[in-house]
């Protein structure tokens, strides 16, 4: 069976939600499109977040609340499209 990854990009970060890990990569800001990995993943879904306007459920595990973070980011952008 095929892994499904939940992904978005939001605020210069590209989120990766996989079946077993949360990756963030920073997106360079020269155009180039290279990626390097954040390893303070918390402290950046947390920024994102804020920034998205969303409220942590803490009732929600923390791959709970990125899926919901994730979701939130791509249904605003497909509603600016």
């Amino acid at each position: 069976m095929a892994t499904v990854k939940r992904t978005a990009i939001a605020g210069g970060y590209f989120i990766e939600l996989g079946s077993k890990d949360i990756e963030i990569y920073s997106i360079a800001n020269d155009g180039s499109g290279n990626l390097k990995r954040v390893d303070d993943v918390e402290g950046t879904i947390r920024r994102l977040t804020e920034e998205a306007g969303l409220e942590r459920d803490y009732n929600q595990s923390f791959r709970q609340h990125v899926a919901r973070l994730i979701q939130h980011i791509n249904n605003e952008e497909n509603k600016n499209k």
